[in-house]
């Protein structure tokens, strides 16, 4: 089915409504990282947080799937989609993201969504799964430039015991990248945006909650909900929501477009850091930002069809399958 699907036409026509939830995607994703920090400062243990996040997103697109009749394929080819995607890019990756959150301001540690295109571009050409460009190489040496000049300066950071934790956060796009390139040499079958997300989160919760229970972070709620609590359940709703529209714009519009999230994300992270938190930032962390964006551009600038991430918008192309 990949060899004969068509390319998306990316006209302004077909684009306008998938631009909307691309917009929409950025500034929700860009919120998980504030309502992280919300809910982990709240006392909330982060393998837990993450496990309940993922269960009610989980959760809500059941039910969703229900009342579509678009539920999960259950066929050893999907779940290995499901379980390679829900224990990298949900697991893994927001384990990580929630053990830094208290530790570094929102809107650094959102800088990181920026670097997972930048450094698919290395990871696929080593697996042959793309070419080496001169440009995209000039966006990788900006996306590099861009994490030295948060972690070097002096002054880049409110304080130098910040920069492991940076670095941890840093940590995320490379299991992003682990991901895309797994995915796209697992050639995963079809499967609609709804299922996929589905059973993306149902195993990423599965997985999450054997980690917790062999960690010892059993968490429930417990007496009158807190602004810890609450964040917690709006962030489950947030993931149903992110991971379900990342899905779909990628099958209507394809990869590439959906990489554009890459310059939302990271504004809508320092946006909601300000407005919850009141943070600022050194003019090293905006040239960092700067940074970031041109790489993002080189290294789009010159991608083909052939994408890493072709899978995945293969997984979510046909709906009624």
């Amino acid at each position: 089915m990949a060899d004969g699907m068509a390319t998306p036409k990316n006209s302004s026509a077909t684009l306008g409504w998938p631009a909307i939830m691309l917009l929409v995607s950025g500034i929700i994703w860009g919120l998980t990282y504030s309502l992280t920090r919300f809910a982990i400062t709240g006392g909330i243990p982060f393998l837990a947080y993450v496990f309940w996040m993922g269960a009610g997103a989980a959760l809500l697109l059941f039910v969703l799937g229900l009342l579509t009749r678009s539920l999960p394929k259950l066929q050893w080819p999907h779940i290995r989609a499901y379980l390679v995607l829900g224990t990298i890019s949900y697991g893994l990756s927001y384990s990580v993201l929630a053990l830094a959150a208290p530790e570094v301001p929102t809107g650094v540690l959102s800088l990181g969504a920026t670097l997972t295109p930048i450094l698919t571009y290395p990871a696929a050409a080593l697996f042959k799964l793309d070419r080496f460009a001169l440009l995209r190489t000039l966006g990788l040496v900006c996306g590099l430039a861009a994490v030295a000049l948060i972690v070097v300066p002096e002054t880049s950071l409110p304080s130098r015991e910040m920069v492991p934790w940076v670095l941890l956060g840093m940590v995320t796009p490379l299991l992003y990248v682990a991901n895309a390139i797994i995915i796209a040499l697992l050639k995963p079958p079809a499967s609609g945006a709804l299922p996929l997300a589905c059973g993306t989160l149902i195993a990423g919760a599965v997985f999450m909650f054997v980690v917790m229970l062999a960690s010892g972070q059993w968490w429930w709620f417990e007496g009158p909900m807190e602004t810890s609590d609450w964040a917690l359940v709006m962030a489950a709703c947030v993931m149903a929501l992110a991971f379900y529209l990342m899905i779909e714009i990628i099958r209507i519009a394809g990869p590439v477009f959906f990489t554009t999230v890459n310059f939302i994300v990271p504004l809508a992270g320092i946006g909601w850091g300000v407005l919850f938190f009141d943070e600022s930032h050194s003019l090293w962390i905006w040239l960092a930002l700067a940074l970031m964006i041109v790489g993002v551009f080189l290294v789009n600038r010159s991608s083909k069809a052939k994408s890493t991430n072709k899978e995945i918008r293969n997984m979510g192309e046909s709906q009624n399958e």
